[in-house]
């Protein structure tokens, strides 16, 4: 090849318009995942090192508001129909009382080990996040059950999406309101019902985003 002859880029980078939009609270998960192993961790040394360690104050307020935020934009989620994939954000819950219960028993038997201070708050801070977001999901269930959003249609046109995305691979809300010919909103809640069984899993945010199978090879590398 001359050095004349123009050379063209096997891998163009996207340009902005194709690229997805930033969405701000898609990494509240992996921020509050840090944020509990350094807050724990922090506690943690506090009880071990016996009053050599003193937690300074004003962590908690903002790991409860981000535990808080997370919760909030997950049902916010839910109820709008555009649930984001499963995580297990309770583990961090059976964490908290994990600890609690270990360091309230060496309390009991080892008088020299004191409770950290902020320990019970923030434990029943985050229970109380927690089971508001279990309500949340169960009045949910409840009202699109009482609404008739389950109907028996819903069972040929899941079986429909299912045939489409193990075809094509993947599917977006758009694809599969034109192929069951419903609105965006009621395949956005049909691919909702599919993910909350985990049959499927949403990928991406905005206008990227789309659906593949829990089985999908891609899905089960992440």
């Amino acid at each position: 090849m001359s050095d004349n002859e123009p050379t063209t880029d096997v891998n163009p980078a996207p340009s902005p318009a194709e690229r997805p939009p930033f969405n701000e609270v898609s990494v509240l998960f992996p921020l509050l995942t840090f944020y509990t192993v350094v807050y724990l961790g922090l506690i943690a040394a506090e009880f071990v090192l016996r009053g050599a360690f003193i937690l300074p104050a004003g962590l908690m307020p903002v790991y409860i508001a981000l535990t808080g935020a997370y919760a909030a934009d997950k049902e916010i989620r839910r109820w709008a129909g555009n649930p984001e994939p499963p995580r297990k954000g309770s583990f961090f819950v059976y964490l908290w009382l994990m600890f609690y219960l270990v360091a309230f028993m060496i309390r009991s038997f080892r008088p020299e080990f004191g409770l950290p201070a902020e320990l019970g708050n923030v434990v029943l801070q985050v229970l109380g996040i927690f089971f508001g977001s279990r309500a949340s999901k169960s009045i949910w269930e409840a009202r699109r059950t009482d609404d008739g959003h389950q109907t028996s249609d819903d069972g040929g046109r899941q079986a429909k999406i299912m045939d489409m995305i193990k075809s094509q691979g993947q599917v977006t809300n758009r694809e599969v309101a034109d192929a069951l010919r419903v609105s965006t909103s009621s395949a956005k809640r049909i691919l909702a019902d599919l993910v909350d069984r985990g049959q499927i899993r949403l990928m991406g945010d905005g206008r990227g985003a789309f659906y593949v199978r829990t089985d999908d090879r891609m899905v089960n590398g992440l």
